[in-house]
């Protein structure tokens, strides 16, 4: 596995004295006291750090991938499980208190002192994703005294607290995003933003996206339907208008440092195979009953890969279960992320951009929060509170977008399409629309519909958001309606960890090198050292 060395500005300390004639620290070419934007950069690139790094275990947990190595299928991941004494899925958690942590501080410092109101609000709205992530990913996490000076030892609050705290964040992100009093001689946005290009619009849609986001953990809560929904529907309806203004983060592949961790050259992905789940949801089987070409769906062949031998009946699209490891032999094993007909990295030396298919490129963004998604998140919450109308047109939208999102030709920093050789066809799009997979009427929508559908859109790439989502709905319940699981394909592990105690996983431990080798008392307290609190219930899952 090639190593990731990005450019964090890993400490800022401003010594106090007077001006001699010899003063090692006023070097021109080093400042003491950089620009917010050229620190700025650095916060966006680290994102991807730790969501595509965890990813790789989270998107186990979800069935995203499986492994396809014998030794590897027995990974602890695959069947619902967390190895101890490792920093194993601590990346998030790495990012918030280390990659972005105090950078982000000393940016929103420096943009008050001068006036820099953009780079203020981009760092609350940084700050507020960052804490969101880790507090979906790990539960209870150090809020109130995160960055607290002079100690080792930092409490943790329940995940309440921190949900309390990011909505706090997105308030002061959208206070400063909002100011029109520049300081025009110090700040300008665009100079660090390689994303929006310094568009502030879009950062307060971005941020209404969280806040979106952030209410819709509340699903479980009494006071969703009467309340917390409206809130989600108001912040969506806020947030990005199409597919055009996704928070994606681009890689420039010039070199290991800049290019896709999940691309051919990076090597990350090379064991990991797609799941009989995400192909069955694709091939027609689980969405329409039955995988016939009428039923297959158009993204299938740009999202997952083919095998070589194509006599399957759903034109060679094979998928593992958990645990299980690849059990074909020759031209009809499980194809690599990679590409059709791929079962190994085909350029795991050199950068080519021409190399791999949808986000597993060396030179392709890495989305963050869509429009899609969001779409999604509204028909969700419209549903619950018997919106039917407003839910199935946002569920035809959520669908749309992420057809919008494939076909997209255009990407920040000159990056590849996600299409294979050619867009989705109108004419693919209006046939698959029409078809047993998708709802054709407000009157007949369903959970199940919304949710699986929101599955195929996030694959890939938001493993968080997917298992925010499973766990809200505890992997295996039913739907209200049709009574089956809203999960369709989704299958329980066939040996669970003992200590499991029949349960799946619902978190990831806080970091090892950190925490429990700096603050196990606080560990302790909150139950982390239990060898089963892998499967303790979020506070989002309970009522």
């Amino acid at each position: 596995m090639k190593k990731i060395i990005l450019p964090f500005l890993l400490a800022i300390s401003i010594l106090p004295g007077c001006k001699k004639y010899l003063d090692i620290n006023s070097d021109p070419d080093t400042p003491q006291e950089p620009d917010a934007s050229s620190v700025f950069p650095a916060m966006l690139s680290a994102i991807p750090r730790g969501t595509q790094y965890d990813g790789r275990y989270v998107s186990k947990y979800i069935q995203n991938f499986a492994q396809s190595t014998s030794a590897n299928a027995w990974d602890v991941h695959n069947f619902q499980g967390y190895p101890t004494v490792t920093d194993v899925g601590g990346d998030i958690w790495r990012q918030c208190y280390f990659g972005l942590g105090a950078n982000l501080n000393y940016i929103i410092d420096r943009g008050l002192a001068k006036g820099q109101w953009d780079y203020v609000g981009a760092g609350y709205a940084l700050k507020a994703l960052i804490f969101q992530m880790t507090a979906d990913e790990y539960g209870d996490i150090i809020y109130t005294e995160a960055f607290k000076e002079n100690t080792s030892v930092f409490k943790y609050d329940p995940q309440d607290v921190t949900y309390r705290g990011v909505d706090s964040l997105c308030r002061l992100a959208l206070d400063y995003l909002g100011r029109s009093d520049l300081s025009t001689a110090n700040s300008l946005l665009s100079k660090g933003d390689f994303v929006y290009n310094g568009d502030r619009d879009k950062w307060i849609k971005l941020v209404n996206g969280v806040l979106a986001m952030n209410f819709h953990r509340l699903t479980n809560k009494a006071e969703y339907t009467s309340r917390f929904a409206d809130s989600v529907i108001k912040y969506v309806d806020r947030s990005f208008i199409n597919s055009n203004e996704d928070f994606v983060i681009p890689f420039d592949a010039s070199k290991n440092d800049d290019s896709n961790f999940y691309g051919p050259y990076r090597d990350n992905l090379t064991t990991f195979r797609q799941t009989k789940m995400i192909v069955g949801l694709l091939d027609g089987s689980l969405m329409a009953g039955a995988q016939t070409f009428a039923n297959r769906d158009p993204r299938i062949r740009h999202m997952l890969s083919a095998s070589n031998d194509t006599t399957n009946g759903n034109g060679g699209y094979r998928g593992l279960e958990p645990g299980i490891g690849e059990p074909n032999t020759g031209n009809t094993r499980t194809a690599a992320p990679f590409g059709d007909s791929l079962y190994a990295n085909p350029s795991a030396t050199r950068f080519d951009p021409s190399r791999g298919k949808y986000l597993f490129r060396d030179k392709v963004i890495s989305p963050v929060i869509t429009y899609s998604q969001l779409q999604f998140t509204k028909a969700e919450a419209a549903y619950r509170k018997s919106a039917t109308a407003d839910a199935y047109t946002a569920y035809i939208n959520g669908i749309n977008g992420h057809f919008d999102f494939i076909n997209r030709s255009t990407f920040p920093r000159s990056n590849v399409p996600l299409y294979n050789v050619t867009p989705i066809s109108a004419a693919q799009r209006s046939a698959y629309m029409t078809s047993a997979n998708v709802a054709q009427s407000a009157g007949v929508v369903t959970l199940t519909d919304i949710m699986l559908q929101k599955y195929i859109a996030l694959w890939g790439w938001n493993f968080f958001e997917t298992w925010v989502d499973m766990r809200r709905f505890h992997y295996l319940d039913n739907d209200p309606v049709t009574n089956t699981p809203v999960y369709r394909g989704f299958v329980v592990p066939a040996a669970l960890p003992v200590i499991n105690a029949g349960k799946l996983a619902t978190r990831i431990r806080p970091r090892y090198n950190s925490e429990y080798v700096w603050n196990l008392e606080e560990l302790t307290r909150i139950g982390a050292t239990a060898p089963d609190y892998h499967v303790k219930d979020m506070w989002f899952m309970v009522p």
